[in-house]
């Protein structure tokens, strides 16, 4: 079939059991991804299917690629379903979470996306068929998810300052907000503090009372980040935060997190480049 070429499907159709096909009549890629998304595990018999865990993945793999290209209410729901119909099973939510991040949340994820594997990872999150130790790090994926997921409210983010004081997110409430999770003994965050400090936007915005910059240390305040800290803008908030691998992705250095006021999540996953960019934007719109 053309569609599953294009697809770049990874195992040939049949292995455990034979893929549905589409009416001829739905012409519309969405519409043909939406019917193979909902309809993919129809004739699967989920025992039998588990005892054949590579054809499995791969199989799993499949149906994930087709979901870029269909609606997100036919994705989740026909994640739900597909969780639904192995909840009673601690293995089998396991066993699927874990293919779930293999293929969406992983470092080597074909389709990273934490919209996909997010159910999967609460799924396993939140079963007590499952082990304590094997459901620890799902919760905290799920916990980091939830944390830092766009369009939601950053619910955590607690520091220390250079001068030993305790610090919050909770107390900012300017307009708008970066978190710049900054290693301070990292090249490219070493360049994204030179940039962003000598930004003219950026100093506008802060100059303005719209914009408060954190830059937050994901680790303890070790004197190697004190004596860093010496050079850090002084408008800046600078914290370190020994807990912030249970609350941020900590993927790559430096990451940044554009928010509102209300502390919701606006953007994030770009480099700095697009900061500098949002940040020109921001103030292009306020006038200033």
């Amino acid at each position: 079939m053309a569609l599953t070429a294009a697809i770049g499907m990874h195992a040939a159709d049949g292995d455990l059991f034979p893929y549905p096909v589409p009416p001829a009549d739905m012409e519309r890629l969405d519409e043909r991804c939406d019917y193979l998304v909902t309809h993919f595990w129809d004739r699967c018999d989920m025992k039998s299917a588990f005892s054949k865990t590579e054809k499995l993945n791969n199989t799993f793999g499949d149906w994930i690629s087709f979901m870029p290209y269909a609606s997100a209410d036919s994705v989740y729901t026909a994640i739900g379903r597909l969780l639904e119909s192995v909840k009673k099973s601690g293995p089998q939510t396991l066993g699927l979470a874990r293919m779930a991040e293999q293929w969406t949340y992983s470092d080597t994820a074909e389709i990273f996306s934490e919209e996909i594997y997010y159910p999967f990872a609460k799924a396993v999150a939140e079963n007590r068929k499952i082990s304590g130790a094997d459901r620890a790090r799902f919760e905290n994926q799920v916990q980091i998810i939830d944390n830092v997921r766009q369009g939601g409210v950053m619910g955590h983010l607690q520091y220390v300052t250079p001068e030993g004081l305790p610090g919050s997110l909770e107390t900012v409430r300017t307009q708008a907000i970066v978190v710049f999770i900054n290693d301070h003994d990292c090249e490219d965050c070493a360049l994204a503090r030179v940039r962003l400090s000598a930004d003219i936007n950026a100093n506008a915005l802060i100059k303005a009372g719209l914009l408060t910059i954190m830059c937050i240390e994901p680790d303890e305040a070790t004197p190697e980040w004190l004596e860093a800290t010496t050079s850090y803008p002084a408008e800046w908030i600078v914290g370190a935060s020994e807990d912030a691998s249970s609350y941020f992705p900590l993927r790559t250095s430096p990451e940044f997190y554009l928010l509102d006021a209300r502390h919701r999540v606006l953007a994030k996953g770009f480099p700095i480049d697009g900061m500098l960019r949002a940040l020109a934007a921001i103030r292009a719109n306020t006038g200033i």
